[in-house]
């Protein structure tokens, strides 16, 4: 009996070991997008090096947590590995990861040991390189048009009518023929006949040429188009860069997070404007795109930071190389997206805590090439969203619940249960006080 218990006992020790760093490989994913991506890519070695079959390199999976953990302290320990990896990659050291909770490691390990490769595209699978052809708005311009241009035929018909019966009045009257007036010299004399009729063709031509104008200015500027109950095909705010950088080849083909470059979107109030040194994490490595002037735009990053591509340096003023890129060359990149100074917006509260997908106010930025305002950001718009929206009692990386608004949310609905539906969106913890978004 003993022998087959020891078997027995064996077996769910050598079980639970090997299930003991299992984790879900979704959320794995999301935090190796937020933590990892900057400096890590599963099949390509830019700033470290690509970790897809790391399995099969390191000595066990035990060792790569010990490794994300605190490699330093691995290293220290005399562990011979950890200091080969260490002098392979030029001596530098990995960020340590020991907030990690044991659970979020395995998710992150999981994801990486599992990791499998997209499909390879078919032939003829890439973005298109050419600019995006955008619905246009329905305009009443052509209608103004042919307004103005009736009624000046309407004008033109009027003048020779009254002049043809004139020249045949003189001719019966025995007055002779009529003398031979110029165009503009017979409208001017049917507007002194006419003074009614000429007013109310005045005041088409003009009212219908300040409607065309007025629909023409309100596409410009950073307005976001001709209000928040009409944005579906509306010609929006839409700059040009410096850099012609195509949002559509970055996010639908090439699959880079949002958050991987706009990384202030998770941590606090603005998303940020990638560094020109977030660029090198990947163009380090990649000078050249299927389409045929991405040489020419990469090229630019590279002048902004200095890189040389045959050295593998940084040339900063000073004329040395160096392993950073230089910092006096910014990319003057155009702010799209702009709040009024009183107006506090939070976006790691919205994204992090409230769920909300980037595309709901960036609009579908995968089929963009130049990023171009979506929503018009007005306080009407920003208010229908907290009637509508419910609170997420979840966060969104964790899945797990927010112990602050679960509990808000079994108040409400003890204080609301006499309410036959009743929804906890955001206005019903304070979504419309004005204090919440202005200064």
């Amino acid at each position: 009996m003993r022998p087959i218990s020891s078997v027995f006992i064996t077996t769910l020790l050598v079980l639970f070991s090997s299930l003991s760093f299992a984790g879900n490989a979704e959320n794995g994913l999301k935090l190796f997008k937020s933590n990892c991506a900057s400096c890590h890519h599963m099949t390509k070695t830019i700033t470290g090096p690509a970790l897809s079959g790391v399995l099969e390199r390191v000595p066990s999976e035990e060792w790569l947590y010990s490794w994300i953990k605190d490699n330093n302290a691995l290293r220290a320990s005399g562990d011979v590995y950890a200091n080969e990896v260490f002098k392979a990659n030029g001596g530098a050291a990995m960020t340590g990861f020991a907030w990690m909770s044991d659970e979020q490691l395995g998710d992150v390990v999981t994801y990486i040991t599992t990791y499998a490769p997209p499909a390879v595209k078919e032939e003829g699978g890439l973005i298109d390189c050419a600019e995006p052809q955008k619905i246009e708005e329905d305009s009443n311009l052509h209608i103004v048009l042919g307004v103005i241009l009736l009624s000046l035929l309407i004008i033109v018909i009027f003048t020779g009518i009254n002049r043809s019966l004139g020249g045949m009045k003189s001719i019966i009257d025995g007055e002779g023929e009529l003398e031979n007036k110029t165009f503009w010299v017979a409208i001017q004399e049917f507007a002194v006949r006419k003074k009614i009729l000429t007013g109310i063709i005045v005041l088409i031509i003009i009212g219908g040429g300040a409607s065309a104008g007025w629909d023409t200015l309100k596409m410009i500027g950073i307005s976001g188009g001709n209000g928040y109950e009409n944005t579906e095909n509306v010609e929006n705010y839409k700059p040009s860069q410096p850099i012609y950088f195509k949002h559509n080849i970055h996010v639908k083909q090439n699959k880079i997070d949002c958050e991987y470059c706009h990384s202030g979107a998770l941590e606090g109030k603005h998303a940020l404007i990638p560094s020109a040194n977030v660029c090198m994490n990947c163009h380090a490595a990649v000078s050249e795109g299927h389409c045929p002037d991405s040489g020419d735009e990469i090229q630019k990053i590279y002048d902004a930071t200095g890189w040389i591509p045959s050295k593998k340096k940084y040339e900063h003023a000073d004329g040395k190389l160096h392993d950073t890129p230089r910092e006096d060359k910014p990319i003057k990149w155009v702010k799209v997206h702009n709040l009024q100074d009183f107006v506090y917006f939070n976006h790691s509260q919205h994204v992090v805590v409230g769920g909300i997908e980037c595309e709901t106010c960036h609009g579908d930025v995968e089929n963009m090439t130049t990023a171009e305002q979506h929503a018009p950001l007005t306080m009407g718009w920003c208010i229908n969203c907290h009637r509508d929206t419910k609170v997420n009692e979840k966060l969104s990386f964790s899945d797990k619940p927010s112990g602050y608004y679960e509990k808000m949310h079994d108040e409400y609905k003890e204080a609301y249960k006499h309410e036959k539906d009743f929804d906890f969106t955001v206005d019903k913890i304070g979504g419309l006080e004005c204090g919440k978004c202005h200064y």
